[in-house]
């Protein structure tokens, strides 16, 4: 049996993918809370913390373990010592300490200035450099990296040296073409004091073994095993995450990608084009707290966040209108821009409702999506996270803006079941041409 582990924002949970008897086993899920930072604009988590729950979870998933593989949130940055015990909290994907100002500027800007390149807040370069203008590079540390990459090195008792390319890529400053980093700026910014920057392993490849001596596999990027977890392999597949945030990913041999979407690697497969918005999820549950605080000051009593979601749904359903309201769900800008904002359109008198919100917002959402890859030719749509799974009308509004089926997977953490896959592929229990009819046993059609 095989284990991928996701530390993602939020959660810690596995999932073990039992080959031989075709069976998936989820483990618990455990929070993965915010700790007290310095800054209002930092957001950090306890790495200690963070590894105590993943060997718990270790210790209590049925076994025998043939591989462990962790996945989970990348982009984020975690200092060591010597002795590779971490010696600050994980400066996550959502830190945004490079917005803050040092002498009247805004770090970012001071970056690009530098170096001539711009990172988005929450890249682990870009958090380094705010950290040595703030002074917040702790005093011990020998190097740093992202808690993939960290709690790995800690099952395996050493540091690592290399790492896949989805989690090298989210760093900054890296190719994924040439698969290297560019030295120029990674020397200029590092100078000698700090030992980081990592060679991408090979696709599969094993990083070490646990004290018991179960094969522990370089991590992978979150986007990257889910997407090869759930989506078969041709040209044109493309996956719909809707989480709080949203994101599409791509499977194409191109190098080549649309403005604002990035060029990732997938293991041995080719690239997926991948484009991400910040308000998805979010910009539908904001409604609901909408509709929840009208409800409220008109009766002076509360709903329980489900009743609202229902009513919700049934005013959407039974919506006649031909006067469509447009959304523009843009509440938190975009990751080019956060100064955009979100606006609601075409209203008239006749069509300013509930059923109209909801359906305008719930469009909005999945053609922001859409707008990345419009005009390219799609072969299969494979839809995940829990509001396509718990809402028809995302599926519905995804059938009708792509224009073909929506297949949505059964399986709850698509980046912990392509983690153990990987795991189960790399220790040869899984033959790599048979990836996508195992895939195919925990599909189910969008109804």
């Amino acid at each position: 049996m095989h284990a991928g582990i996701d530390i993602g924002t939020t959660h810690i949970s596995a999932m073990v993918v039992d080959v031989n008897g075709k069976r998936l086993i989820s483990s618990q899920s455990f929070d993965n809370r915010r700790i007290a930072s310095s800054y209002p604009l930092m957001y950090e988590q306890d790495p200690v913390a963070i590894e105590k729950t993943v060997r718990h979870i270790i210790d209590t998933l049925p076994g025998p373990i043939d591989s462990i593989t962790l996945t989970g949130q990348v982009h984020g940055i975690t200092y060591y010592d010597a002795q590779n015990e971490a010696v600050s909290g994980h400066a996550t994907w959502l830190d945004r300490r490079s917005e803050m100002l040092y002498k009247g500027r805004v770090i970012e800007e001071l970056f690009q200035q530098e170096y001539g390149t711009r990172l988005p807040a929450g890249y682990a370069f870009l958090t380094h450099y705010a950290n040595t203008l703030l002074d917040l590079v702790p005093s011990r540390a020998v190097g740093f990296c992202g808690i993939l990459e960290y709690i790995t090195g800690r099952l395996v008792g050493c540091p690592l040296s290399a790492s896949e390319a989805s989690c090298l890529s989210p760093m900054g400053l890296f190719d994924p073409v040439s698969k290297s980093f560019d030295r120029g700026v990674v020397d200029a910014l590092l100078g000698s004091s700090l030992s980081t920057v990592r060679e991408p392993s090979q696709p599969f490849a094993i990083a070490g073994m646990t004290g018991e001596g179960i094969p522990v596999l370089y991590p992978v990027g979150d986007n990257q095993a889910g997407f090869f977890g759930l989506v078969k392999e041709d040209a044109g597949a493309t996956m719909v995450s809707i989480g709080t945030s949203g994101q599409i990913s791509y499977l194409s041999d191109s190098t080549e990608v649309a403005e604002g979407m990035e060029l990732r690697n997938l293991l041995d497969a080719g690239y997926i084009h991948v484009g991400a918005t910040l308000t998805s999820g979010k910009a539908y549950e904001n409604l609901k707290s909408f509709f929840e605080s009208v409800y409220t000051g008109l009766t002076g009593q509360s709903l329980a966040s489900e009743q609202v979601f229902d009513m919700m749904k049934k005013a959407a359903d039974d919506d006649v209108s031909q006067e469509k309201i447009t959304c523009r769900p843009l509440f938190a800008g975009t990751r080019a821009d956060s100064t955009v904002k979100g606006s609601y359109g075409n209203i008239t008198l006749n069509n300013f409702t509930m059923a109209q919100m909801v359906n305008a917002t719930v469009d909005g959402i999945i053609q922001e999506l859409r707008a990345f890859i419009s005009g390219e030719s799609i072969s299969e749509l494979v839809a995940t996270g829990s509001a396509v799974r718990k809402n028809h009308l995302f599926r519905r509004s995804m059938e009708r803006l792509f224009g073909t089926e929506v297949y949505v997977s059964d399986i709850d953490d698509g980046a912990a079941f392509g983690a153990a896959l990987i795991g189960a592929i790399a220790t040869g229990a899984v033959p790599r041409k048979d990836k996508d009819a195992i895939i195919e046993l925990f599909r189910s059609v969008s109804k």
